[in-house]
């Protein structure tokens, strides 16, 4: 039998250290069932079998306000949850105990966690342990889980508490007036059976009290719905104007009184107090004047740490790519299925997988940011700039989420409790340049401009991409949804030193997630290209021939080696070329041409122009597609590398035709058209709207097109032809 517990506490509490500390390597991430935050689970061994633990989402509150607080909710009240383990920052401890109230009325085996004792000591607090455990009815482990201190103990009272199975014996008590409606409450409730087994009766009542909206739609499916909407609506009329208060507040109240009281009855404070270093960071890297040059100092040195640190394995993943296709194409037999290997999979999936070291850096470094606790002040000094431009200050976090991956970052929109706040951030996330795009970047900028220049270029798409998230957002504030802002609350934990592991852990999930990408939608994305492209043309078999005997003429010859060469690779070019130009993907390029002429040819000077339609429409499925798709269909061939993409950049300047101004437009088009389709499918989970997700996918194409074709313009008035 496996044991199903909950690791339940606030965000900023240590609870994904307490995970991987209890975890170790065996974990997995996955969706919950619906909906589409991130589920995390891990697996220790007891001495009676596998122990899973279920990573909840960091909430202060089961009130069920936003979707990672309902997520939360739903869980801990659900019969198959053996344990909940709540875990507690001893720092702030008065603070955590509102969840803690709330998990103590269900009424289930817990075990308390209080984690961060050293951060406790440094603030010259000191915590009674056994008053605590005496007053919360259940065991209290002390732990410091950035240093695994105290793990083997919570395993040994995790298996315990699991053993016994007797529910933590803590209780708030409401008064006698609350009490007495709740009692009324609990009676109606028990008359539908299914209902009480389904979730605690007590819990339920305080639930609809609150009015929360899924204990409401819980009642409504019950067959005694009537006499329980009857008594929720009989209690709150008694006790509204009886004690002066809505009955989501007087809940509130008597756990913040439950909080305070065990606070003070288990807390000790020294006598001395000094200002501590989070407030001493605080007053520079949150002011008024500095706060936003700190940030963007910070940003610009974790792109230069990453592309300086990643240049070195980048050009190794290179090089073994480039030998693997010389290789391939020399040993090989003559054929379709050599082609498809050499001239499709090969060079598709290696121009991707090349990027693999700057992924997991960058994400590496963001990771750092977010557990020092400099992420939360970078919301906080960005909160005043994304309200002029029409955005909640809690939007800032999902938008530095886009750099890396836009899909996390319409995910992270969850917490964001209100649906104008929320719907504007999911529809100008995709505009902020994700390091798929950054590889599109990288190979174009590096092809087309000097060093020093491409450089800015690249960074010019991360600061046109945030500029337009800003202008986007503004606009529908004033159109679309024009509801005021909400507060912006944000809790500004202490500073801490990020754990290595817990960095390492983070940085080989996000690796390993696009490694899986590049072994299946983008190698199938590579194969299809190569078809497409070279299909109906190779069948012609008069071609092949020709080359066959072109080829033999050649060797005749007996050229001196090196001019050799270059003619039989000028006699395939002039083949592949051939093939390409009448092949599937040909037909389609030359169709959607005419609508991207303007950009991408506004001289119609370009014959092969029609490639750029390939490259971008495959981009569709996934940004990175982009880069494959334009090795494949320019033919790039194994070279001497000084970078990963070097191969793809000399086809693309010797035979794509763009010039400095299209390949800039080339880049902007790319930030901003439709999202890939992975983010499109979350749009369409986050927004349960059709009409929403192609609003997302009609306004990102529109606005692609129209700054793309003001770059040309703008370009060619300034005389950059």
């Amino acid at each position: 039998m496996t044991t199903t517990l909950a690791l339940a506490g606030n965000p900023n509490c240590g609870k994904t250290t307490i995970f991987n500390a209890l975890t170790g390597s065996r974990q997995h991430v996955g969706n919950w069932a619906g909906v589409t935050v991130e589920r995390r689970s891990g697996f220790f061994e007891g001495p009676d079998g596998p122990v899973e633990v279920v990573d909840l989402p960091g909430t202060y509150s089961l009130s069920a306000q936003s979707e990672d607080e309902r997520i939360a909710a739903r869980f801990v009240a659900h019969p198959s949850v053996d344990v909940i383990v709540n875990v507690l920052d001893a720092s702030n401890l008065e603070r955590n105990l509102y969840l803690t109230a709330q998990l103590l009325e269900l009424r289930r085996p817990m075990v308390f966690v209080l984690n961060m004792m050293d951060d406790a000591g440094k603030k010259g607090l000191k915590v009674d342990l056994q008053a605590l455990e005496r007053l919360l009815g259940g065991p209290v482990v002390p732990t410091v889980g950035n240093r695994e201190e105290g793990i083997q103990a919570l395993r040994s009272a995790i298996v315990r508490c699991a053993e016994l199975g007797a529910a933590a014996s803590g209780r708030v008590d409401y008064g006698p007036d609350l009490e007495q409606e709740l009692r009324h409450l609990q009676r109606e409730i028990g008359r539908d059976e299914d209902l009480a087994r389904t979730c605690p009766p007590r819990w339920l009542a305080l639930q609809l009290l609150e009015r929360a909206p899924d204990a409401l739609a819980l009642a409504q499916r019950s067959h005694a719905r009537a006499a329980i909407t009857a008594q929720v609506e009989a209690s709150l009329a008694f006790l509204e104007p009886h004690l002066g208060a809505d009955g989501a507040t007087l809940v509130a109240e008597r756990r913040y009184g439950f909080n305070h009281g065990l606070a003070c009855e288990v807390l000790q404070r020294a006598a001395w107090s000094r200002r501590d270093l989070t407030a001493r960071l605080d007053s520079v890297l949150t002011n008024r004047w500095l706060g936003i040059p700190i940030f963007i100092g910070i940003m610009i040195a974790v792109y230069t740490l990453t592309f300086v640190l990643g240049k070195v394995p980048q050009d190794w993943i290179a090089h073994g790519f480039n030998l693997l296709q010389a290789r391939a194409g020399s040993q090989l037999p003559p054929g379709e299925l050599s082609s498809l290997l050499v001239d499709g999979i090969i060079p598709g999936v290696g121009a991707v997988v090349v990027f693999v070291p700057i992924i997991m850096l960058l994400m590496g470094c963001i990771a750092f940011l977010e557990d020092t606790g400099y992420m939360s002040r970078a919301a906080f000094i960005m909160d005043r700039l994304m309200h002029l431009m029409g955005l909640h200050g809690k939007s800032f976090i999902p938008l530095i989420m886009g750099t890396g991956c836009n899909v996390p970052a319409v995910q992270a929109t969850r917490t964001i409790e209100g649906r104008e706040d929320r719907f504007i951030t999911i529809l100008v996330a995709p505009l902020m340049s994700c390091s798929a795009r950054l590889q599109i970047y990288i190979v174009i900028a590096g092809t087309f401009f000097p060093p020093v220049q491409a450089a800015l270029a690249i960074l010019a798409m991360h600061f046109l991409g945030f500029a337009l998230a800003m202008t986007v957002g503004k606009l529908l504030r004033l159109t679309l949804f024009r509801a005021g802002n909400a507060p912006f609350v944000m809790e500004l934990p202490p500073y801490r030193l990020p754990v290595l592991k817990a960095t390492l852990i983070h940085m080989w999930e996000k690796g390993s997630v696009f490694l899986t990408r590049a072994g299946t939608t983008i190698l199938a994305g590579a194969t299809l290209v190569w078809f497409l492209s070279h299909y109906p043309g190779i069948s012609n078999r008069s071609w092949s021939e020709e080359l066959h005997r072109q080829e033999a003429a050649v060797r005749t010859l007996h050229l001196d080696p090196a001019e050799e060469v270059s003619r039989l690779d000028d006699l395939a070019t002039a083949h592949q070329s051939r093939v390409v130009n009448t092949s599937l993907a040909a037909t389609f390029g030359k169709a959607v041409q005419p609508v991207l002429s303007p950009i991408f040819d506004p001289d119609h000077s370009r014959p092969e122009a029609w490639k750029d339609s390939i490259a971008l429409t495959a981009g569709f499925v996934a940004k990175e597609i982009v880069v494959s798709t334009m090795a494949v269909i320019h033919h790039a061939q194994p070279g001497d590398p000084e970078s990963g993409a070097s191969g793809l950049q000399d086809a693309l300047r010797t035979r794509s035709g763009l010039s400095p101004l299209t390949a800039l437009a080339f880049m902007v088009f790319t930030l901003i058209y439709t999202p890939c389709l992975g983010t499109v499918g979350m749009i369409l989970k986050e927004t349960r709207s059709l009409l929403w997700t192609g609003f997302s996918v009609g306004y990102g194409l529109g606005l692609a097109w129209l700054m793309a074709w003001f770059t040309v313009l703008g370009g060619q008035a300034l005389g950059f032809g």
